[in-house]
């Protein structure tokens, strides 16, 4: 026994070591000391897109837009206009919060002539303050939601983590096919309607508990737009979740349990969470709101499907329709 004192003194100075690395890292990641997202950016740009400093469009976003280089619609719109250059900083699995952090980095870094901010309503409030329920999650998953809330260099671990998972690479396959299972949908979605059956619904009528992570998001939002030069046009775009599209995966979505109460109103185009973002953000001159939900309710058909059939995410149609209204809104035909 006369080595205890000595292995709780090694166990307590290891603990203290450890908590004060983490509070480094943390500190080191929201101030971008170095760039932590420089493979995923590495990834979606060339060497010589990387080194423009007088770029045309500066993108950011999550997995929208981050997604393979034969789908993203960012490489559509560089196919489409050769002489437009782009720069893509957008990462997976990152809301507003995550983007502030480098936001300001990579606006000196490439001098954009204009931004693309790519918005999700399907979970963007949800990354700002995370569901959690002792009732319906495990404890570490949500002592991982409630922590993750203050110390944001979290959400980047598990974003590296999640390379590693085994359910990434099955998502290839239940991606791959356009028949609806159960079985095969996002495991996501699923949670969060296992919190929440009309989670979807709320969140984009702002009904509660997303009221009050709206106004999170919001003041977010105001970082972000007020570490942009107000001469730099910012056009935000709306990705809209698939239930306001089209009744398939409304019906869809219903099978796994979701519930629509609001069906009519989140399918029309001035729905309440682009509403009230939309008279909230007016004062910033600079900004240009872009909607494509109204094209992809016309667009999308039995035939044609914009999105995947096991998960929210758009497809390559999606992505074709995606840039070509985006061409038209910011003037690039």
């Amino acid at each position: 026994m006369k080595f205890l004192p000595k292995i709780k003194k090694f166990i307590r100075n290891a603990i203290i070591i450890m908590v004060l690395s983490f509070l480094l890292f943390e500190v080191l990641y929201r101030h971008s000391v170095i760039d932590f997202y420089k493979a995923e950016t590495s990834h979606l740009n060339s060497e010589a897109d990387l080194s423009n400093t007088a770029v045309d469009f500066l993108v950011f976003g999550d997995s929208f837009s981050a997604t393979a280089k034969s789908i993203n619609y960012i490489d559509k719109l560089r196919a489409n206009n050769p002489n437009v250059s782009f720069v893509n900083v957008s990462v997976p699995g990152i809301g507003i919060r995550q983007v502030n952090t480098f936001a300001s980095s990579k606006i000196n870094q490439h001098n954009p002539k204009a931004i693309i901010y790519q918005i999700y309503v399907g979970n963007d409030l949800t990354d700002v303050d995370h569901l959690w329920s002792w009732e319906k999650f495990s404890i570490t998953r949500n002592l991982y939601w409630a922590v993750s809330d203050y110390f944001l260099s979290l959400a980047y671990f598990n974003h590296k983590a999640a390379a590693f998972s085994p359910r990434v690479n099955s998502r290839t396959y239940t991606m791959a096919t356009n028949v609806f299972k159960e079985e095969y949908y996002d495991q996501r979605t699923k949670r969060f309607l296992y919190f929440d059956a009309a989670y979807f619904n709320n969140t984009l009528m702002l009904k509660e508990p997303f009221t009050s992570r709206y106004d999170i998001w919001l003041d977010e939002m105001h970082t972000f737009l007020e570490t942009v030069p107000n001469d730099i046009p910012v056009y935000l775009v709306w990705i809209p979740h698939c239930s306001q599209v089209s009744s398939y995966y409304k019906d869809n979505l219903n099978q796994l349990g979701a519930a629509f109460p609001d069906e009519i109103k989140i399918q029309e185009s001035n729905y309440p969470f682009f509403a009230k973002a939309t008279k909230d953000l007016q004062a910033y001159t600079n900004v240009i709101q872009i909607n494509p939900l109204s094209v992809f309710q016309v667009n999308d058909t039995f035939d044609h499907r914009l999105y995947f059939a096991n998960d929210p995410h758009i497809n390559n149609n999606g992505n074709v329709v995606l840039s070509d209204f985006l061409e038209s809104e910011i003037g690039l035909e």
